[in-house]
């Protein structure tokens, strides 16, 4: 059974970041008769921060793909990632939406700069991996697969799509059967599917071990 599998998983969440506030001393007391009162005539006017048009930007690109509006959020995270290259997930989600529209040669460009941004970015690392292996390039699809599991071990649908391009494509059975099996835990043996592969791994696996 021909097992290919991508997954496309959005993030839409923006991080920000805040100090701590800073401890200040405790005021010295002041005798009452030296205050001088004077009357408040005017108001006093607090400071309004404009919207950082950046975050606004993103923003609206996420809802714009919510929305299924992929041609338009594309050209709002280019906007993005061209005037904030680092812009947190901008290139992945790019070359996420690049994927939805079978545009690999772009997908694969968004990818590889939002590693050059973000070394642990496993989602883009997967990603990449998968458009690796889709044009026969198993050994760097292999390389990126791991890179992404080492981000983040607990990323389940990277251990499937190794496990997938060792079993069919490199036909490493016991490799391919660790990743399998390491993908049903951290999914709670949910999929049936993949269930049945580990039984049909193993099944060869103790052909070969017959022979």
């Amino acid at each position: 059974m021909f097992k290919f599998l991508i997954f496309i998983a959005l993030i839409a969440n923006l991080l920000a970041c805040q100090s701590a506030p800073q401890k200040t001393a405790s005021p010295e007391p002041v005798v009452e008769s030296k205050i001088k009162q004077e009357p408040q005539t005017q108001p006093v006017q607090q400071k309004i921060s404009e919207p950082d048009p950046q975050q606004v930007l993103y923003q609206q690109a996420m809802k714009s793909t919510q929305a299924g509006e992929i041609d338009k959020a594309i050209e709002q995270f280019t906007r993005v990632v061209k005037s904030n290259p680092s812009a947190k997930h901008a290139f992945t989600n790019l070359g996420l939406l690049y994927i939805h529209k079978n545009q690999n040669r772009e997908a694969k460009e968004a990818f590889l700069n939002a590693i050059k941004q973000n070394k642990n970015d496993a989602i883009a690392y997967n990603h990449l991996a998968v458009i690796q292996r889709q044009q026969g390039e198993f050994k760097m699809s292999l390389f990126n697969y791991y890179k992404a599991i080492k981000a983040d071990p607990d990323y389940a649908n990277a251990h499937l799509n190794l496990g997938i391009l060792l079993d069919i494509y490199l036909q490493d059975l016991p490799l391919a059967l660790e990743q399998y099996v390491i993908f049903q835990k951290l999914t709670g043996n949910t999929n049936q599917q993949v269930e049945k592969w580990v039984i049909d791994i193993k099944r060869r696996i103790a052909a070969d071990k017959g022979k």
